[in-house]
C-alpha cells in the first residue's frame, strides 16, 4: 500500500524568532559598519548591500522553509537547501524535550524532539514539529521498532 507523503511544519517560538532576527540585525550592522569609517564609495556600498542581501535571504529561506515530510520510504528533513534522509529503518529512538544547544539541529521551537539513527555524522537531529505527537505516532506507524522515550516530568 503506497502512503502519501506527510508534511509536518516546525513549530516556532518567540525565543527564536528573537534570536533568528537579533542575528540578522548583527549580520547586517556588521557587513554596514566598516562602510561608516570611511568615504562614501557608492560601489562599496552597492556591493555590501547585494551581499547583505544574499545573506539575509539564505538564513531566512532555511527557516521559512523548514519541515519535516514522511515519504513512503523515509523522513525528509528540509530547511533551504539543507536536506536530510533518514530510511524509517535506521531510526532506533525518538527522545521528547532534548538539549537544543548541541548537535545537529534543524528547528525553531525549543520544544523539540530528537530522532536517533544509525546512518549519519551525528548519530541524531534535533527537529521541531508544530504537531509534536502525531509527528511520533505517524513515525512509530512506519517503523514499529522506534523507541519512544517517555515524557519526564520536570521538577
Amino acid at each position: 500500500m503506497l502512503m502519501s507523503p506527510l508534511v509536518f511544519r516546525s513549530g516556532r517560538d518567540r525565543f527564536y524568532v528573537t534570536v533568528w532576527v537579533g542575528t540578522l540585525v548583527l549580520i547586517t550592522l556588521s557587513l554596514f559598519a566598516p562602510l561608516l569609517f570611511t568615504p562614501i564609495v557608492y560601489l562599496q556600498l552597492v556591493i555590501v548591500g547585494v551581499i547583505d542581501v544574499l545573506v539575509t535571504g539564505l538564513l531566512i529561506w532555511l527557516v521559512a522553509d523548514l519541515k519535516y515530510v514522511l515519504t513512503e520510504e523515509h523522513l525528509l528533513i528540509k530547511g533551504g537547501f539543507i536536506k536530510s534522509r533518514i530510511h524509517y529503518n535506521d531510526i532506533t529512538r525518538i527522545t521528547r524535550n532534548p538539549g537544543i544547544w548541541a548537535g545537529y539541529r534543524m528547528l525553531f521551537s525549543r520544544d523539540a524532539i530528537e530522532v536517533h539513527y544509525k546512518t549519519g555524522l551525528w548519530g541524531s537531529v534535533i527537529i521541531s514539529p508544530e504537531e509534536k505527537e502525531a509527528f511520533i505516532e505517524e513515525l512509530k506507524r512506519r517503523n514499529d521498532r522506534i523507541h519512544i522515550e517517555p515524557l519526564e516530568k520536570k521538577l
